[in-house]
């Protein structure tokens, strides 16, 4: 149980960085596409992209 732990922590942290400049591209999409909440979508957007870009520089 305790190896199946460690690999799915091992696994989050490998693809932490890629989920969340996914999730950022795809909200910087949607509210190109958006009449309301644009600025919203457009500003959690490019701060999830630029915690992935922080946290892969972090990471080596």
């Amino acid at each position: 149980m305790l190896i199946m732990a460690k690999k799915f922590v091992e696994l989050i942290k490998n693809w932490f960085t890629p989920i969340l400049f996914i999730v950022g591209m795809a909200l910087v999409a949607y509210s190109a596409f958006l009449f309301n909440l644009i600025l919203g979508y457009l500003a959690l957007g490019i701060i999830l992209i630029t915690i992935a870009y922080l946290t892969e520089k972090e990471m080596g």
